[in-house]
């Protein structure tokens, strides 16, 4: 079994919808080691800060329950960090921070050696490139896995209610393309294509991104028509299934891309996979996704 690592934040998801208001455990980054801790092909850990209220235990109990290792968490002596989540006439949700505990996660509380066990990494948080500790230590593991040799994944995130003016979003900009440039594995919402490279025309900016990449694996996801990748120079359409019994899309996104990363790593994916397995484990990643947007909350079709 390989250790994964998703560096980040844990949070609670507070849900209003219908008139009633509901808190799950959640955070882009603790939704991809749950995750991948539930497929038991690999060892899963979460790099990050836990607050200091009573939301701690309940997230701990998906520690428990799940196996997270819990190796790189840390204690923060902050509440914990807040995602107001708004649910339209559509499933789609729209997300407020109030942000605490996640920015407090601090890197050098841990030794080269200790680091060095990792063999790979998910650079995936909503919040990492906000101001605080964890920028810093994001930053940092970002350079240590490129100096040792770790693979990892990228996945940036983009919310739109923490990035809002024309220069914080330059600045967001900015922060991915050496994450883009160098990742193996890439993944990325269709608006996301758009919004990093400038390009309307989604072929044509997957392009871009692949002759600045061209060993990484890159997936964009179109919600119910497919997800379109990039590999060896080629582009290849994946279909998707319907959902016919659409509940809440929040964790679609984490779903995929925690299936994506478990085959990948079990299935030892490198320049010389063939195009007939890039199919076959972006099929499963959808189908993974699929039962993930059945229910409320990023994390309860786990349970399901």
């Amino acid at each position: 079994m390989k250790k994964i690592v998703s560096i980040g934040e844990v949070l609670m998801d507070v849900y209003s919808a219908e008139g009633e208001v509901k808190a799950e455990v959640g955070g882009a980054s603790f939704n991809v080691a749950c995750s991948i801790a539930a497929l038991k092909n690999n060892e899963s850990y979460f790099m990050g800060s836990l607050g200091s209220d009573n939301y701690k235990n309940e997230i701990n109990t998906f520690i428990n329950k799940f196996d997270i290792k819990k190796d790189f968490i840390q204690n923060s002596n902050l509440p914990t960090t807040i995602a107001k989540v708004t649910l339209d006439e559509n499933k789609e949700r729209f997300f407020e921070f109030i942000r605490n505990s996640d920015a407090d996660f601090d890197l050098s509380k841990f030794s080269q050696d200790e680091l060095k066990e990792i063999n790979f990494i998910h650079f995936g948080s909503a919040t990492g490139f906000l101001e605080g500790d964890l920028k810093k230590s994001y930053l940092e593991l970002f350079k240590f896995s490129k100096t040792n040799n770790i693979k990892f994944c990228f996945d940036p995130n983009f919310r739109d209610k923490l990035w809002v003016t024309e220069n914080e979003i330059d600045e967001f900009k900015n922060h991915c393309k050496d994450f883009l440039q160098s990742a193996d594995l890439i993944k990325l919402s269709d608006e996301e294509l758009i919004l990093l490279t400038n390009i309307k025309d989604e072929q044509e900016a997957l392009k871009v991104l692949m002759n600045e990449n061209s060993k990484s694996l890159i997936c964009i996801t179109r919600g119910s028509k497919d997800t379109m990748c990039g590999w060896n120079n080629e582009i290849i359409f994946v279909p998707t299934i319907k959902c016919e019994e659409l509940v809440d899309t929040t964790g679609a996104g984490d779903a995929f891309i925690s299936s994506l990363i478990n085959e990948f790593v079990t299935e030892n994916i490198d320049q010389n996979s063939s195009k007939e397995k890039i199919i076959e484990i972006v099929s499963k990643s959808n189908k993974f996704a699929n039962r993930a947007v059945r229910y409320l909350g990023a994390l309860s079709f786990l349970e399901n």
